[in-house]
């Protein structure tokens, strides 16, 4: 009985909110308050990354600060469904696909954007940012230490997905907007991610790989600026082209935040609080933009 109340509370909480983490949840809210304004969100750490003290401490992503606006509002559903380290190319194939496919269909009536950040990892993940750089040797320039056709081929990846999700939405949310952005530019540096006073460290994303290749400290930031540079002026191209403008809308975020700098960046790949709310709000603006019905910023 214990259970069945608290899951009860929970349900109420996430309709009073207008605010969730399960496709179950967001059906129910749809339902019973169709008024509201229906927003699916699914990306990587920029919707994702987790807070200090994982349930609680400051704001550190996007989504974190679009709920601040749209909570208790009774204007807005927002299904959150972004998970750390995702990629674009998986997010809109295989099962996240299908299961997203799912979501949109079975509350079309209700959605009027679909929030979407990808694209970073797959340039800078894992198993991705190592196969893009060659080995540095005496006399090569930033530009050198880039395999330029593996780049290419990983941005015509990235791109490819991006078509898949505007497809998707095409077919099944006509009338919604996609609303993506550009990241900004990272440092990479020696520095990973710490939570609950550094009793839990993870390492940094980028600058072992650019360690293991020996390449020169400053033809970091340089690479950095190529290739996400080249990733934003790709997600631009969709935004504008006749073909993809009137689905896609993409907030070129590139250039609000300063590479490195303590106070915009909490680690090397996220921004600080401060840093993410200032994205958050460019990102907002062209929201309201699609409706005016969001709460004001």
């Amino acid at each position: 009985m214990a259970k069945k109340t608290s899951l009860k509370r929970k349900k109420n909480r996430s309709l009073s909110s207008g605010l969730t983490y399960t496709a179950t949840e967001f059906r129910s809210m749809c339902k019973k308050k169709p008024h509201r304004i229906g927003i699916v969100a699914e990306g990587d750490s920029w919707f994702a990354y987790p807070r200090k003290w994982i349930a609680a401490g400051p704001d550190t992503n996007i989504i974190h600060h679009i709920a601040d606006k749209v909570a208790d509002t009774d204007k807005v559903n927002l299904l959150r469904l972004a998970s750390n380290g995702d990629e674009a190319v998986n997010m809109t194939s295989g099962k996240q696909m299908k299961a997203l496919y799912k979501i949109l269909k079975k509350n079309r009536e209700h959605i009027k954007i679909v929030l979407f950040s990808g694209g970073g990892n797959d340039i800078v993940g894992r198993d991705d940012m190592l196969p893009l750089l060659y080995e540095y040797e005496e006399g090569m320039t930033a530009l050198d230490c880039i395999n330029a056709e593996r780049f290419q081929r990983k941005l015509a990846s990235i791109v490819l997905a991006y078509h898949r999700l505007i497809d998707l939405c095409s077919d099944i949310v006509p009338d919604a907007k996609i609303v993506t952005h550009t990241y900004d530019i990272p440092k990479p540096e020696n520095s990973g991610a710490e939570f609950f006073w550094g009793l839990i460290k993870t390492k940094p994303w980028v600058y072992p790989y650019l360690k293991r290749k020996k390449i020169p400290g400053e033809f970091h930031l340089p690479i950095m600026q190529h290739m996400l540079g080249n990733f934003g002026k790709e997600l631009i191209k969709l935004g504008t082209a006749p073909a993809t403008r009137d689905q896609i809308v993409v907030v070129d975020t590139q250039g609000t935040l300063r590479p490195g700098h303590n106070t915009d960046w909490l680690n090397e790949i996220h921004p600080s609080e401060p840093g993410f709310k200032r994205v958050s709000k460019k990102i907002y603006r062209q929201m309201r933009e699609i409706d005016k019905g969001l709460p004001a910023w």
